[in-house]
């Protein structure tokens, strides 16, 4: 009874399968939870912003500052506006510098989550780049018999790095080094 390798607490099968699954299923379940949440609070804010307005359905006197006269946009210091266009036009704006700010932590969390599969993938690609550096080639991928012009090129390859040898060390000599 649940003696195996894969088993946890008596009779209960433990897979990683299943935990991943279920972990998946509770993501998807959280994620329905918060967009529901999210459209019944702004189908909620809206009745009440437009109740508000309902009631608030009159027409305000809004004073024009001196130092905005000046610049000769307005006319008159004084103008009548319809205060739920006046509550309407504030709560846009809010709205509008709230999904700006959210934007703006999505994009920078987009961001570094791109940032990390580049970096991610830059590593992979060095330590591909690197393979024969680090381990050796298996002897099954060497040719069973020499190639006898790779031996003709490496003895000429060695002899060219040994004369550029000596003559390295018969400047050093000719300088009394």
């Amino acid at each position: 009874m649940g003696a195996g390798p894969f088993s946890f607490g008596p009779g209960r099968a433990y897979s990683r399968r299943s935990d991943a699954c279920r972990g998946r299923a509770v993501i998807r379940w959280l994620r329905l939870v918060a967009l529901a949440t999210a459209v019944l609070t702004m189908i909620g804010l809206g009745v009440v912003v437009g109740l508000f307005l309902v009631v608030n359905a009159g027409w305000v006197v809004v004073d024009v500052p001196p130092w905005l006269m000046r610049l000769g946009l307005f006319a008159h210091r004084q103008h009548e506006i319809w205060l739920p266009a006046l509550l309407g036009g504030w709560l846009t704006t809010a709205l509008l510098a709230s999904l700006l700010v959210v934007w703006s932590m999505w994009y920078v969390w987009r961001r570094r989550q791109y940032e990390a599969l580049i970096a991610r993938l830059e590593r992979e690609l060095a330590r591909l780049r690197n393979l024969p550096l680090n381990e050796p080639a298996p002897l099954e991928d060497l040719p069973e018999a020499p190639d006898a012009g790779a031996a003709k090129v490496g003895a000429t390859l060695a002899a060219i790095e040994a004369a550029q040898r000596d003559d390295a060390a018969d400047d050093l000599d000719d300088r009394g080094y």
